[in-house]
């Protein structure tokens, strides 16, 4: 966190600790570059912003302002939107992390049996902004192909495989991947169904 002129600019979550009042022209911020001001008029009142990208909360009894950029998680009904990944390869593939978050792959190999690797849970994480211990998404593995697939760990062993991996042909499996840390993972397999 650095201070500019009369801006507190950061890239990570901090709170601002303020004596009194907030100042007459009320608060004033730049974060990554975007400038937010609040007026006057709520100085002396709770108020919060909340974004896809983070919260911005101001405690008017105790002079605090907090910001934060990890996104918000909240007990509502989502509605996801996902890219479904088509794949093909007799001698087996590394999904990337993007297949994997888009979440649907559909394998139409049409040859013996093949091993599919996981991406690095490093790979992962880089790609879900804000990510934290406990952060877990669905996705969906199709078999659509004349061939039976084996879901397996990366080349770190950064995934823990819990469950049955195998996905016999004209089968889909539901999987849920769960972050433990930056290098760390659990995949469960949820269920398998027709496809």
């Amino acid at each position: 966190m650095g201070i500019n002129g009369d801006f507190i600019e950061t890239d990570t979550d901090f709170t601002i600790m303020a004596k009194g009042n907030i100042t007459r022209e009320g608060i004033m911020l730049r974060i990554q570059g975007h400038k937010i001001q609040v007026g006057s008029d709520l100085r002396d009142q709770d108020f919060e912003i909340l974004s896809t990208e983070g919260r911005i909360f101001y405690n008017a009894e105790l002079g605090a302002l907090q910001l934060t950029t990890t996104p918000i998680f909240q007990s509502s009904l989502s509605f996801p939107r996902m890219v479904i990944s088509v794949k093909t390869s007799a001698a087996g593939y590394t999904l990337t992390a993007a297949e994997l978050l888009g979440g649907i792959v559909d394998d139409t190999t049409n040859t013996g049996g093949i091993a599919v690797v996981m991406p690095t849970v490093a790979a992962v994480v880089a790609a879900i902004p804000g990510w934290q211990a406990d952060t877990s998404f669905y996705f969906i593995y199709r078999n659509p192909g004349n061939q039976t697939v084996t879901l397996n760990t990366d080349a770190s062993a950064q995934w823990t495989m819990v469950g049955t991996m195998t996905i016999a042909t004209l089968n889909a499996k539901l999987f849920v991947c769960m972050i433990d840390s930056a290098t760390a993972g659990r995949v469960y397999s949820i269920g398998t169904f027709v496809c």
